[in-house]
């Protein structure tokens, strides 16, 4: 009886062992479970590649400068590409690298089109004859001679951004003698040369522009105005007055005592 029982109470504590293959075989179930459908996904994605095709491609955008037909060539390439492994990044990328592209959009719509949105870039000056400045301060290439109603904005060693808000700041301040500022030139010594529309060209040098713009503009309209037919440039660099550069036909047609030749102001 007692070996009985000692066997009974053996074949009891055995009989939980057969739990664990049980559990062991519903985890590995449930791993497949999960498995197969991403497996079946990824079967029917790879087949999606052949059975859908983009077969439209939708463009949009302005094209004041931009070529449409060039881009219309380069979006040809696209068509026929997989829905999903369309490379989206290569196509944004081979339209940005056109000079006159600022940025583009592109969105897939089901099941076999993309829509392709071009935003062209907005010159607003010129930066020399093989470049212009858009909107956003980027100098990109273009030829120059057919924006001439552009201002021309440029310098050797400054960032383009901080350029043109100085020709704005100069501008506000010319518009106070009704003026319109045109050029601002930049030389590699940070010194700033301007330029009218009525032709004046004015030199400021580099340091204390300001207070030498307050200057000349408070005696612009009395001295500078009636004069400004004979006057080809003015020199401001100076500490204590300006330089005025009178035009060869005024010297040689009038006495020079009646005029501020050879004198500073």
């Amino acid at each position: 009886m007692f070996k009985f029982r000692k066997q009974s109470n053996q074949a009891k504590r055995k009989a939980p062992a057969s739990q664990p293959s049980s559990f062991k075989w519903r985890k590995s179930y449930n791993w497949v479970a999960l498995i197969l459908p991403l497996g079946l996904a990824g079967v029917y994605l790879s087949q999606a590649q052949q059975l859908l095709p983009i077969r439209t491609i939708q463009l949009s955008g302005n094209f004041e400068n931009l070529n449409q037909k060039e881009v219309e060539s380069t979006l040809q390439q696209y068509i026929g590409q997989g829905f999903f492994s369309l490379d989206i990044h290569h196509l944004q990328k081979s339209l940005r690298a056109k000079p006159w592209t600022d940025s583009v959009s592109v969105r897939r719509i089901w099941p076999d089109k993309i829509m392709v949105r071009i935003k062209e870039k907005r010159p607003i000056a010129r930066w020399d004859a093989d470049h212009l400045l858009s909107d956003s301060s980027r100098v990109f290439e273009a030829d120059s001679s057919a924006f001439s109603h552009l201002p021309i904005v440029h310098a050797s060693n400054h960032k383009p951004a901080w350029v043109l808000h100085q020709f704005y700041r100069l501008q506000t301040q010319f518009k106070r003698v009704d003026e319109h500022l045109i050029a601002l030139h930049i030389d590699s010594r940070g010194a700033l040369n301007l330029e009218l529309i009525n032709g004046l060209e004015i030199k400021l040098g580099r340091d204390d522009i300001d207070y030498k713009i307050e200057r000349l503009i408070n005696i612009y309209l009395q001295q500078i105005l009636p004069r400004r037919e004979q006057i080809e440039r003015l020199d401001l660099r100076y500490s204590n007055g300006f330089a005025v550069a009178w035009k060869k036909e005024v010297l040689q047609g009038s006495d020079k005592a009646s005029i501020w030749s050879n004198s500073n102001v």
